[in-house]
């Protein structure tokens, strides 16, 4: 069975779409993200929310962190890289993080034997365990963790190529995305893209790092900042995508979106990209 996610994403999902059933004790006021915060704490010291009031999830301390741990799932899903026990009841994939102390975190669960006739998740998260616990002991060997990458090479800007190809509609058709000054001037906020786009060459050229590659819909493409109303500080993450030796840019992102993106891959320098 190929499942929607790892965790349950909105109330009206299907809980037999989902893979496992995350407990909390509501009562005692645990929030449904307690069961992250053992993962928190488990793991390297990383900030797991956004920087910006704007981009502040009400109720959330942890969002960076369950999307992140949402789409490692559906890739290892899709790579066939959860392990199961012999007896097919308990079940572990590999998280991508690691401890202080370089060790490999896995997420493991249990099986729940009710669930179809419940309408329940066919399995129960039971804890989150490092390398060497003896919580991994059912599982004869543990799973690497997830990859995105076949070619190195798309992780760089190609600076060889020609100009980046914008396609203006589909950009100003999400100008919602947009600084608010330029939402409703579709004319200023054109010429603004324009002349940004055309300064990212330049830029790009003194410090390669400033393109980020992120994951979508099964390929690799690049994050760009875009400085549309102040030239040191990006407004939005242009998208762009190599095809045919030609960079296209269909769409940008708002800060919080690009970073979770990108984090999917690798925990991305905070040069521009800081939301």
């Amino acid at each position: 069975m190929v499942y929607e996610s790892l965790f349950r994403r909105y109330p009206e999902q299907n809980l037999r779409q989902v893979f496992a059933h995350f407990p909390y004790n509501g009562p005692a006021g645990e929030k449904w993200e307690a069961p992250f915060s053992q993962l928190v704490a488990l793991a390297k010291d990383e900030y797991w929310n956004f920087r910006r009031e704007e981009f502040r999830k009400p109720g959330q301390d942890y969002p960076i962190l369950t999307n992140y741990l949402n789409y490692t799932f559906v890739r290892v899903q899709e790579l066939n890289m959860i392990a199961y026990s012999e007896d097919c009841d308990k079940a572990c994939f590999n998280t991508g993080l690691q401890t202080q102390e370089e060790k490999d975190i896995y997420a493991t669960f249990f099986r729940n034997k009710e669930a179809e006739e419940r309408g329940f998740p066919d399995w129960t998260f039971y804890t989150f365990a490092e390398s060497y616990s003896d919580k991994l002991s059912p599982f004869t060997t543990l799973p690497d963790i997830a990859y995105y990458i076949n070619d190195p090479k798309d992780l760089v800007f190609d600076l060889s190529l020609g100009e980046i190809d914008v396609n203006h509609g589909h950009i100003l058709s999400n100008k919602e995305r947009l600084p608010e000054a330029l939402q409703e001037n579709e004319r200023l906020a054109k010429v603004s893209i324009d002349g940004a786009v055309k300064s990212l060459r330049s830029r790009i050229a003194r410090n390669y790092k400033l393109a980020i590659p992120h994951w979508h819909q099964g390929k690799i493409q690049l994050l760009l900042p875009l400085c549309l109303t102040n030239d040191a500080v990006p407004d939005v993450a242009l998208v762009v995508d190599k095809v045919n030796d030609t960079y296209k840019a269909r769409t940008i992102l708002t800060m919080d979106k690009a970073y979770v993106n990108a984090r999917l891959i690798a925990r991305p320098d905070r040069d521009w990209l800081d939301p």
